[in-house]
């Protein structure tokens, strides 16, 4: 089987074998920076202590914003500093947690801030143009909370500014108390998602969350906790894109395309057997959080690991992305970073239609901040841990 393409009721449908992702050109970044921005010493505006997230203007600039002091700095094609904007606090302009940064359709770019639960937008020059709460509006908390959510909270931003909500469902059961030396497991729940319409309220979608264990010890007579994602237990992802929004649960392999009104679009389906959890898997994971370059608390990692059961399903993915263009990035599943530092991602690419278009191995999505049309924004790090931001060509 290779792609075929079928539409029922006005969802296009597109069914690809799983052969055929082998088949796929494989794109690569371009072996030397177009320009990279950050020293270890120097002048003020090239120093960052932690990059909180880049993007790239229609104009070729480039924004950075430092998590430290929540300054947004504006550099030039060529890497040259041409000035700031922001800073810590909570007038206009002002930032407490930057969490995204995010390119409008038509011009301009987003950022949220969680703690202020505030969108500000700026035009595509980088000035300041108007500020929005991100806060739910009582008509969507009660709707949310009507179908058993805990809470109503902020879930992401289309390119063309509309925003969508989110609302984890009550658990069926009370979370049992941490106890000393104990592997504790918490199941996921459902996340129910919502968009505010003219006439009310639309329930449009849900996705899961991914469970959690927790093991508890004594440190000098007080009661630690270390907290880790389930391994290999599959979860609801989604992404936000220009024109809208992808969501998947990574225990099959599908992928449902919404536009900014919530409507179903098309359905991405794979062929793909999943591979089955072995003894080699663990052992494998195993080895490397014995590594103290991996995990802090290797002790309670491996005993953690210990009790996770073989036979299970490896879930097909473990991060969906759209880049500037509207294609959409899948990644290949990974251990959670706190479990293993994996240094390297294998995406998927399929156009904006949803046809597989290429391969690319990447580094870890945690220093992916943008991915352009034909180039990627990478946070890097030099010897002495001094963050930069460095971009590159996509090469085809």
């Amino acid at each position: 089987m290779g792609v075929t393409v079928t539409d029922s009721a006005y969802i296009r449908i597109v069914e690809v074998g799983g052969e055929t992702l082998y088949t796929l050109p494989e794109w690569s970044l371009s072996g030397e920076t177009a320009v990279t921005i950050g020293v270890d010493t120097g002048e003020d505006p090239y120093m960052f202590g932690m990059i909180a997230g880049a993007i790239r203007l229609p104009s070729d600039e480039i924004v950075i914003v430092d998590e430290n002091g929540l300054e947004f700095r504006v550099f030039g094609p060529d890497g040259v500093f041409r000035r700031a904007f922001g800073r810590r606090g909570e007038g206009p302009g002002e930032f407490r947690r930057v969490v995204f940064m995010r390119k409008l359709r038509e011009g301009g770019f987003a950022v949220f801030d969680s703690s202020l639960r505030r969108l500000t937008f700026f035009d595509d020059q980088a000035a300041l143009v108007e500020t929005q709460s991100a806060a739910c509006s009582s008509a969507v908390t009660q709707t949310l909370r009507a179908r058993g959510a805990l809470r109503c909270y902020f879930d992401g931003l289309v390119g063309d500014g509309t925003p969508f909500w989110f609302g984890p469902q009550e658990p069926e059961e009370p979370e049992p108390p941490p106890r000393h030396n104990v592997v504790r497991r918490y199941p996921g729940t459902t996340h129910t998602l919502a968009l505010e319409v003219a006439d009310g309220v639309e329930l449009f979608d849900s996705v899961s969350d991914m469970g959690w264990a927790n093991i508890s010890w004594m440190v000098g007579g007080t009661l630690a906790v270390w907290s880790v994602p389930e391994l290999f237990s599959p979860h609801g992802h989604r992404a936000f894109g220009p024109r809208g929004l992808a969501l998947a649960e990574s225990d099959r392999w599908e992928v449902r395309f919404r536009d900014s009104s919530g409507a179903l679009r098309r359905i991405l389906r794979v062929s793909r057997e999943p591979q089955i959890v072995t003894r080699g898997h663990l052992e494998a994971i195993m080895d490397l959080v014995d590594n103290p370059e991996n995990v802090g608390v290797a002790e309670q990692a491996l005993q953690y690991l210990g009790t996770v059961s073989t036979g299970g399903r490896v879930p097909f993915f473990s991060e969906l992305r759209f880049d500037d263009s509207g294609r959409l990035w899948i990644a290949d599943y990974v251990p959670s970073p706190m479990l293993v530092n994996t240094e390297q991602l294998n995406w998927t690419i399929f156009d904006e239609n949803a046809l597989p278009l290429a391969r690319m191995t990447t580094g870890p999505a945690r220093d992916i901040l943008e991915i352009g049309d034909d180039y990627m924004l990478l946070r890097e790090r030099d010897e002495l841990d001094v963050e930069r931001v460095a971009m590159y060509w996509i090469e085809r």
